[in-house]
């Protein structure tokens, strides 16, 4: 006995540098989004990030509602009564589970707590925070999976990775869902792979446990339905019928979370969610420019979930995801009399969104925005195949020339990172040739507004008279506009702000970032004839974002 106390001890010695090696990656994950998360010269302890984007304003807003609220009902937040008050409030928009919201609401009343708050109702920057402690958290998480399943080698590499994937580090930095849900869907999926990995099939613990998970997935963002098919294909696949009772208690569990963790489906169950589940069908079409043609978002090419899944990521890393795979695949083909391990569910978790958004009528626009959850998981199979390299190449060369070379391929891989800050959201691979390359294909070069970046604003400020009226496009909901208006500097300048109006123009100044289909002609690419450039955002020669002057002749 007192050898095995011993030898635990031991392995626990090993294990808690492992620990700690990822702790700091996410560390520095958490120190280099937070560097840049200013979208309007909000606080003094951060750089300039990217601009506000069109829904941020409903996320800080509702996030904040929310905190409040519980902070005056105290201990009364247990009460039907009062959940109810909140629920059905007619400031509480319910077009999304409260999680995701919630977490950016603390992130805001936190740094509001530590920088001071102003008259506005809230500050956009605060809430990013919530994001950016989400990435933090997704590269421990990932990390530390991919090194219980296949070293120390590879878990560092995919914790490192996810800092170079540039659409997913922009999405860190803006208080926004997509982060908060990619945490919680990947949490939900590495916890089935992880935990449910055994020969026989897993007990009612482990399947309870992972179906809290799978709940707090569900309360973030709809995306979080799509985890349970490849996790029944995979354990029918697996055990058979013997998979029957542990889904029942995962799903059951998970549902159960879902309704407990969400007060206003209480009131009215069946036809709320109802009204959940079927609002992405009832909303307005948005407009997406695919290979220099307009489409609405049900009625986009099959392969484009496909081709902006594989133009997003560095071609390099694209490479070493792709030999992941392939040894995935050429490993379970060798045993066919094995039953397919948790690697194989991680697979077709990555694979499924992908196949749904690629089925006619499904809704899919703003590039890889809705599947961004993919990309944390595509993760760990690039650096499953980045470590294959180094085996291989510590065969050939000596190790410290094999590790040096590798490193340094890495970091050829990060430099988009660096290069586009912080407009990463218009990152495009080699694949198009760059972003130059995409825009020559017709692909949309930017459609959030974080292109008219927090530099961009204070030079709007320093540019234009004072009292000016500035036209701004696309305004893709009137909430973007009235946020952008509370601006303390252009406040401060008396600056107007009112959407654009190509036939009757109330100003000679127009401030537009570059979502084609929402743009009327005159601000379209090739119309410099017509105005005269004051400031703008470009990156690769590309304009995002301009303010110009209307010529009076046109």
């Amino acid at each position: 006995m007192n050898l095995l106390n011993q030898h635990h001890e031991s392995e626990k010695k090993k294990r808690l540098p492992n620990s700690v090696w990822y702790l700091l990656l996410a560390l520095i994950a958490f120190l280099f989004v937070s560097s840049q998360l200013d979208c309007a010269q909000d606080l003094y302890f951060t750089g300039a990030g990217p601009g506000m984007t069109v829904d941020e304003p409903f996320n800080v807003g509702q996030g904040v509602f929310l905190v409040r609220a519980i902070e005056v009902y105290g201990l009364g937040i247990f009460s039907p009564d009062s959940l109810r008050e909140i629920f059905e409030h007619p400031n509480y928009l319910p077009d999304h589970p409260p999680l995701g919201r919630l977490l950016i609401g603390v992130s805001h009343e936190l740094v509001s707590w530590l920088a001071g708050s102003d008259d506005r109702p809230f500050v956009v920057t605060y809430g990013r925070y919530a994001s950016a402690f989400s990435l933090a958290c997704l590269v421990f998480v990932v990390g530390w999976f991919t090194f219980l399943q296949w070293g120390h080698k590879s878990g560092l590499i995919t914790a490192a990775t996810l800092i170079c994937l540039p659409r997913l580090f922009g999405h860190a930095h803006l208080a926004a869902l997509e982060m908060v849900t990619a945490l919680f869907y990947v949490l939900a999926v590495l916890s089935v792979v992880h935990f449910w990995n055994l020969e026989q099939p897993p007990g009612y613990k482990r399947s309870c446990l992972t179906g809290l998970l799978l709940g707090l997935a569900l309360l973030t963002k709809i995306q979080a339905v799509l985890i349970p098919i490849p996790v029944i294909i995979w354990a029918l696949w697996k055990w058979r019928q013997k998979a029957i009772v542990p889904l029942l208690c995962w799903g059951s569990i998970g549902v159960l979370i879902f309704f407990a963790g969400w007060p206003w489906l209480w009131f009215d169950p069946v036809d709320r969610i109802s009204e959940y589940l079927g609002r992405t069908t009832e909303r307005a079409a948005l407009y997406v420019e695919y290979f220099g043609i307009k489409y609405t978002d049900r009625n986009l090419p099959w392969h484009y979930p496909w081709v902006m899944f594989l133009t997003t990521i560095p071609v390099g890393l694209a490479l070493f995801g792709l030999l992941g795979f392939w040894n995935t695949i050429r490993s379970f083909r060798e045993s066919p009399k094995q039953k397919p391990g948790g690697e194989i569910l991680l697979l077709l978790s990555i694979l499924w969104p992908l196949i749904l958004f690629s089925l006619p009528g499904i809704t899919v626009y703003d590039g890889v925005r809705l599947f961004l959850m993919v990309f944390p998981l595509t993760a760990v199979f690039i650096g499953r195949g980045v470590a294959i390299v180094i085996d291989w190449v510590n065969q050939q060369l000596p190790p410290k020339f094999a590790i040096t070379a590798v490193a340094l391929l890495l970091l050829s891989q990060s430099y988009a990172t660096f290069v586009l800050a912080p407009c990463w959201l218009s990152y495009y691979s080699l694949l198009t040739g760059g972003l130059n390359g995409a825009n020559v294909l017709g692909m949309e070069v930017t459609y959030w507004g974080d292109s008219i970046t927090a530099d961009m604003l204070q030079q709007v400020v320093n540019d234009v008279p004072e009292n000016s009226v500035i036209q701004v496009a696309p305004v893709l909901h009137p909430a973007y506009l009235q946020t952008l208006q509370e601006t303390p500097e252009l406040k401060r300048k008396g600056i107007q702000l009112v959407p654009f109006e190509s036939e009757k123009p109330v100003s000679e100044y127009v401030l537009y970032f570059q979502r084609n289909p929402y743009l009327p002609e005159i601000l379209q690419a090739g119309q410099q004839e017509s105005q005269n450039i004051i400031t703008e955002v470009s990156r690769s020669n590309i304009p995002l974002a301009r303010l110009i002057r209307l010529n009076s002749s046109r």
